[in-house]
């Protein structure tokens, strides 16, 4: 079967199987934004399973981005943790890929100071609560350009295989793209090209720092289901562009990789779902065409059966990123490997004093997962 055989990217590294671990956020590293030994065990038992590839926890490139209590890449100083990150990445011999990003407008206040939240544009989230953020200075935004630049080459230096750049799920880049976050009249927006640009010069910076024997990737949302937002053909054109710059993967961020189902920027997960934004076509096929074989193309969202993999390869994508299904059962790959999939296990358990000591998953972890009701079953 095509999920069982090695991966080649372009600048060489290869994946021994289809399957990756995806961008799981944690919320559980110290302070100062280096890995905590509960969060490096949550990742060290999950790679142990034999995954091609394990893709980090997004990590801030600036200290004003701060989304989470996650881990950083922003100077010298965060270097011994990242290498105790890659090297629980690096547990049964896969890749790992360090996933960097900035939350823009959606970064958390408490985090950084409410003074300190900044965006493509002076425009409010659509998240309950939401603080307005001022308008990021042509300078600023050259400056955050820079700090991406930064982390990936901090990336490797610590002996990641590669970086992925988080253009998705409403973040700083999915903000600039966004023609409802994004009212700039510059360089950096005014128009769908301009809109472009600052994805672009992101990806570009981090090629440029990890040369061309390390794995560029980039993840993006492929239409947003929000009033007056980008559309699917807009993401198309973006993805032609990227795929300009030789980047290793494209990864398409879905909630359900067979409904056409992005994140919304509200985050709820046990409300209504409306279906009528979803385009006829399949955003995997879609973006595979565009592709066209130039950069990878990786497929995510409801991957629970060695079937679901399948599935998504055949509508076009060539590698599988598999979150849920690994954060409840730590040994998932293992499982569907030796065809045992009736033994995996369905979901949380009900006592929440289990969860942490069974599926080593950090407490505070455990928090953030059981906040966002509808996302993981409860057994």
């Amino acid at each position: 079967m095509v999920v069982w055989s090695p991966f080649r990217f372009n600048s060489g590294q290869e994946m021994a199987n289809r399957f990756a671990i995806a961008p799981l956020t944690t919320d559980s590293s110290h302070e100062e934004g280096t890995a905590t030994e509960h969060e490096l065990e949550f990742v060290r038992r999950r790679a142990a399973s034999g995954f091609g590839a394990t893709i980090s926890s997004a990590t801030y490139v600036e200290q004003n981005g701060r989304s989470w209590q996650g881990t950083g890449a922003t100077h010298d100083g965060h270097l011994p943790g990242l290498r105790r990150l890659a090297e629980a990445m690096h547990a049964a011999g896969g890749l790992a890929i360090l996933q960097i990003y900035d939350g823009g407008r959606i970064a958390k206040p408490e985090l950084i100071g409410e003074q300190c939240l900044r965006a493509p544009s002076a425009v409010a989230s659509l998240r309950p609560g939401a603080k307005t953020p001022r308008a990021m200075t042509s300078d600023e935004v050259a400056s955050l350009i820079a700090s991406f630049r930064e982390a990936a080459s901090l990336a490797r230096k610590a002996g990641f295989d590669g970086v992925e750049i988080h253009g998705a799920n409403h973040y700083a880049i999915h903000q600039f793209f966004s023609p409802r976050a994004n009212h700039r009249v510059d360089h950096w927006g005014g128009t769908l090209s301009k809109r472009m640009n600052f994805a672009l010069a992101v990806a570009q910076a981090v090629r440029d720092a990890l040369g061309p024997k390390l794995i560029a990737g980039f993840r993006v949302t492929p239409f947003e289901a929000e009033p007056d937002g980008y559309t699917l053909e807009d993401a198309k054109l973006l993805c032609n562009e990227l795929a300009r710059l030789d980047l290793d993967y494209i990864s398409i961020s879905l909630d359900d990789y067979r409904k056409s189902r992005p994140q919304r920027e509200t985050r709820v997960y046990n409300g209504p779902v409306e279906e009528n934004d979803a385009p006829a076509e399949n955003p995997i096929t879609e973006f595979a065409r565009v592709i066209a074989g130039r950069s990878a193309v990786m497929a995510s969202g409801g991957i629970k059966t060695c079937r679901d993999a399948e599935e998504a390869i055949a509508m076009g994508a060539d590698l599988v990123a598999v979150g849920r299904a690994v954060v409840v059962d730590p040994e998932w790959l293992s499982k569907v490997r030796s065809r045992n999939e009736a033994s995996i296990i369905a979901g949380l358990p009900k006592d929440e004093r289990e969860i942490a000591a069974a599926l080593s998953i950090p407490p505070r972890m455990v928090e953030y997962l059981l906040s966002r009701p509808g996302w993981i079953p409860r057994l």
